[in-house]
């Protein structure tokens, strides 16, 4: 996990000023520094803690979520096996247009 918060704090260029401003081992300090640095500017109410600064410095939650489907772009996607138990199923995909619009995948089952 300590390798995913360094790839994803790394390569986050609203921190490139804290990283400029850490002058240890950055990889395995860099993190738990950042946390406090950002958590000790939100509880003063200080402008400079964005809410994307502090969602990076609280780092990624160690419980995993399964779900059955999502919307992308307006289009619902679901798992198979959610799929399979419904009676009205589609075999392709749909979008919502002025003109009809669907796409079959090949392959599909």
């Amino acid at each position: 996990m300590k390798k995913v918060i360094w790839y994803v704090l790394h390569n986050s260029p609203e921190i490139d000023a804290y990283m400029n401003e850490f002058q240890s081992d950055m990889q395995q300090e860099f993190p738990r520094w950042f946390e406090s640095k950002i958590s000790n500017l939100y509880i003063a109410n200080d402008p400079r803690c964005t809410p994307d600064l502090f969602a990076l410095a609280c780092g990624p939650l160690s419980t995993a979520t399964s779900i059955n489907s999502c919307v992308v772009n307006g289009v619902k996607f679901v798992v198979n096996s959610r799929d399979v138990k419904r009676t009205t199923q589609n075999n392709g995909i749909c979008s919502p247009s002025s003109k009809l619009c669907c796409f079959e995948l090949s392959g599909s089952t």
